[in-house]
């Protein structure tokens, strides 16, 4: 039953591989699919704009520049996206509460269950 509406994920890795094994992964789930990766800060939103995205999952480390202050000028830019920041970082706490003040929709750390990624995905925008 293909009526349920599809979530459309972005995703902004610089690890070209664990970027591709995202994508795949994401694929797999029947709400969901991937409509882009990049790896280049600069490439970020264009490819958010031109793919209709949902949903960015962002890495923090991007080529070109950090993914911190690109959360404020996505959601800025494109209100309805949402942004999923996925990092490795040091810090998280800090840093989680630094990418939500932002605008992130949720932190998710590297490492973890891909089931946690796929929850934030799944989580509605909610009012402000």
């Amino acid at each position: 039953m293909q009526e349920q509406k599809s979530i459309r994920v972005l995703i902004a890795e610089n690890h070209r591989d664990l970027s591709d094994v995202m994508s795949q992964l994401i694929d797999t789930e029947p709400d969901m699919h991937c409509v882009g990766q990049v790896s280049d800060a600069a490439e970020v939103l264009p490819k958010a704009r031109e793919s209709s995205a949902d949903v960015l999952i962002l890495d923090l480390t991007l080529q070109g520049g950090s993914g911190l202050p690109l959360i404020e000028q996505l959601t800025t830019a494109m209100p309805d996206l949402r942004v999923i920041v996925f990092s490795g970082l040091a810090n998280s706490d800090e840093v989680s509460r630094e990418a939500k003040r932002r605008g992130a929709a949720a932190y998710v750390s590297k490492g973890c269950d891909i089931q946690i990624l796929f929850d934030a995905l799944r989580t509605p925008a909610t009012a402000s």
